[in-house]
């Protein structure tokens, strides 16, 4: 038997390639993509490890020793550390400066250089120092005072930095960060902010522990953030998280459809193999023995074509991965991982396939070996309910002779039509992906930025020096404040960006003008109030610092970016909030002259150039699945088409010695093909919309919402592959019928 097994598997190679190739991709997409978000957790997880990483960071207006000391009292708070954190900006680069004071929390690893020390000198973010092609023991300048550079450091909490929410990827030579000690820090000309570290125990409760700091803090309490939603390090974390769902996802999927494949494959081989099977059990070989030969099959080619998949998976996949991805992120190195996760799913993906095998193999290997030899075309069967209708006598033959065939065999069509459904589903999938990041992007660049250039301030603008700065405008302006907020709902906590803006177009929010709104009245984004279970017209709170305030939510934005809640100027000053933005947004560039007060200015085509750039890994992914739907479609549509045919052709035979032409056996072979590819390519569409949802949704953060879409050039060329894909099949199922024996069809089994 065992000779048999590796005989036929030479004999019927392209008919097994097929399940080869489908455990194969299943296998290489999973563990290239999962083995990535491994490696992506793990050398996150070292670095804030090595780096003693606090768990909060709570910012306060001033140090004070007698509050700091009540603070270390807490039962939840194990250390506590302090610094001081401020911005740097001008014309040509933004920094952000920290000083430290030689504890180890929070610690930022040395790459080259000195240890930190209080020497008069400065430390720079290690990426920073590269893109400027600086050297350790140059002079670097704030403000014309002169730093000697003795060392560059990485930082887990600066393992994504951009200079502002504005700039979607970082650019290293633009925007940095710098370590000095605390004695120096002082000199700068910068407003600082005073922050905590705290390290906390792991069953700390946040709201209660920021109960606790406001009552010691007093007036003097401002914020507490946990460290890992800061904005770097949890672009960092949702990646990861993004990059195990898409694993998750697809390997599901392609699980199923691996399945499929197999199905149909060993029952077409089976359904050949059935007279052997008869001779088989007349020489006296055990039903058993029987089964277990025939799950050989499935068992030996799954498992090859698994296990190739989770090997080259990781030496492939991931690291094309990391080009893409990895280099958006900055750390020490990227470690080497090891999972036998990818061993588990092949063995899991193994067995699957033998239980699937039994469907069409153990119900032969129990009957008489004279009931086994009996050929399918001398089966009986019943009119089916088609034909009882008046309907049925005004359908042309060949429709007929279709349609009595589905009807006969529903799970054989069942087969085909799934086949065609799946290419479609993950085409739809693959191209609409690309299209709803265009369209967020396009949404985001072209209805709602309507400013040419975005210019940042040193510090908070007042009324006064608004006026000032205006005053030589000749073009329509507007005013932005962005600051964080917690949003309260019931016992639902989260932290959120609050836009804050005057009168202006420059910030255009769909379906909505926040000058128009009145009292408390504020809007808030999609996403965020599916987050929360919000609705419109609904009343939340807001907490700022120390106080609670009551908003009411006149309206849901469907808005990709940014996200949170949105305040006109009249509607925060009557929250009896200080109006004091920060940016200032217009309709031209270089309208602004010059001025000590201007941090930075960014134009919203350089954001947008950026944004793409921060897509490319995705659409590496996508690449991967135009290929593996192309692979699917071609392979599921070729194993069902190749059952329908192994069981008619008898059928197919039978019609040409009755004198049907060839171009008549071949057509009505082309109608049933056609008409299960129809039925597929009509499910397909829903099925990939939901699925394409799906995608989307894993793939937005809470800093970018990507809208689902998919536009028609997409949807017609995602038809056009899968017709391409059906012509293929047929032809290739024509060669076939083509090459009929019509003495083999047709003698009998007797």
């Amino acid at each position: 038997m065992l000779r048999k097994t590796f005989r036929d598997l030479r004999k019927n190679w392209i008919s097994f390639l097929s399940v080869f190739l489908m455990s194969f991709i299943c296998l290489f997409i999973f563990t290239g993509i999962f083995h990535f978000g491994q490696q992506m957790g793990t050398t996150g997880k070292q670095f804030s490890k090595n780096s003693h990483l606090a768990d909060s960071t709570l910012t306060v207006a001033n140090f004070n020793e007698q509050k700091e000391a009540q603070t270390k009292k807490l039962s939840s708070i194990k250390q506590i550390a302090h610094r001081s954190v401020g911005r740097y900006q001008n014309e040509q680069f933004s920094l952000t400066i920290l000083s430290f004071d030689h504890s180890y929390t929070s610690k930022p690893q040395v790459i080259r250089g000195a240890k930190l020390s209080d020497q008069a000198g400065i430390w720079l973010d290690e990426d920073f120092f590269q893109a400027n092609e600086q050297q350790l023991g140059d002079y670097f300048s704030i403000d014309n005072q002169r730093y000697e550079i003795l060392g560059t450091v990485r930082q887990p909490e600066f393992i994504y930095h951009t200079e502002n929410k504005d700039q979607p990827l970082p650019n290293h030579k633009k925007s940095g960060y710098a370590y000095l000690s605390e004695q120096y820090f002082d000199q700068l000309p910068i407003y600082p902010s005073h922050q905590l570290l705290l390290k906390t125990n792991k069953d700390s409760n946040i709201p209660w522990l920021e109960n606790e700091l406001s009552d010691i803090w007093g007036d003097e309490y401002l914020q507490l953030t946990e460290t890992n939603n800061g904005s770097g390090l949890s672009i960092f974390l949702d990646r990861v998280t993004q990059v195990q769902r898409l694993a998750f996802l697809f390997s599901s999927l392609f699980l199923l459809l691996t399945l499929i494949t197999i199905e149909a494959t060993m029952r077409r081989f089976v359904k050949q193999q059935q007279l052997q099977i008869a001779v088989l059990k007349a020489q006296g070989f055990s039903g058993w023995s029987i089964l277990l030969h025939y799950l050989s099959f499935s068992m030996i080619v799954t498992f090859f074509g698994s296990v190739l998949g989770c090997f080259l998976g990781p030496k492939l996949l991931s690291p094309a991965l990391l080009s893409a991805i990895g280099k958006q992120f900055s750390v020490p190195k990227w470690l080497e991982v090891q999972t036998t996760l990818g061993y588990a799913i092949v063995a899991v993906i193994t067995f699957l396939s033998m239980l699937i095998t039994l469907i069409p193999v153990l119900p032969l290997v129990n009957q008489l070996p004279a009931v086994i030899m009996q050929k399918q075309s001398t089966q009986r069967f019943k009119r089916v309910w088609l034909e009882q209708t008046r309907l049925w006598s005004y359908l042309p033959f060949s429709l007929q002779w279709t349609l009595r065939d589905i009807q006969r065999n529903i799970r054989r069509a069942v087969l085909g039509i799934f086949g065609a459904m799946g290419c479609m589903l993950l085409l739809i999938a693959a191209l609409g992906i690309k299209d709803s990041i265009n369209f967020s992007l396009d949404s985001v660049f072209n209805d709602t930025y309507h400013y040419q250039e975005k210019v940042s301030f040193k510090r908070p603008m007042s009324a006064q020096d608004r006026h000032s700065t205006v005053q030589h405008l000749t073009s329509d302006y507007q005013w932005m404040e962005q600051q964080s907020v917690k949003l309260l709902k019931g016992s639902k906590e989260q932290t959120v960006q609050a836009t804050i803006v005057s009168n202006g177009r420059q910030l255009n929010l769909p379906e909505i003008e926040l000058k128009n709104l009145t009292a408390n009245q504020v809007a808030l984004s999609e996403a965020l109030a599916k987050d929360l279970d919000v609705t419109a017209e609904e009343t939340l709170y807001i907490k700022l610092q120390q106080q609670i305030l009551p908003v009411f939510i006149k309206k849901l934005l469907p808005i990709s970016s940014p996200q949170g809640i949105f305040l006109s100027q009249r509607t925060w000053e009557n929250l009896k909030q200080p109006f004091e933005p920060q940016s200032l947004l217009l309709n031209e560039k270089n309208q602004l002259a010059p001025s000590p007060l201007i941090a930075g200015r960014s134009e919203k085509l350089q954001q947008f150039k950026d944004s793409q750039a921060l897509i490319e890994g995705i659409l590496t992914i996508v690449s991967l699945l135009i290929l593996a739907a192309l692979t699917l479609g071609i392979t599921i549509m070729m194993n069902c088409h190749l059952l329908i045919f192994s069981e008619r052709f008898i059928e197919f035979a039978t019609l040409k010695v009755l004198g049907f032409t060839k171009w008549e056996v071949l057509s009505l072979s082309f109608l049933e093909t056609s008409l299960l590819t129809l039925l597929g390519w009509l499910l397909g569409i829903p099925a990939g919309w939901l699925f394409l949802n799906t995608y989307v949704a894993l793939l937005s953060t809470e800093q970018q919402q990507y809208l689902p879409y998919l536009s028609f050039q997409s949807l017609m060329l995602a038809s056009l592959v899968l017709l391409a894909c059906m012509l293929l099949v047929q032809a290739y199922l024509n060669n076939r019928i083509n090459r009929i024996d019509f003495a083999t069809a047709l003698k009998p089994a007797e």
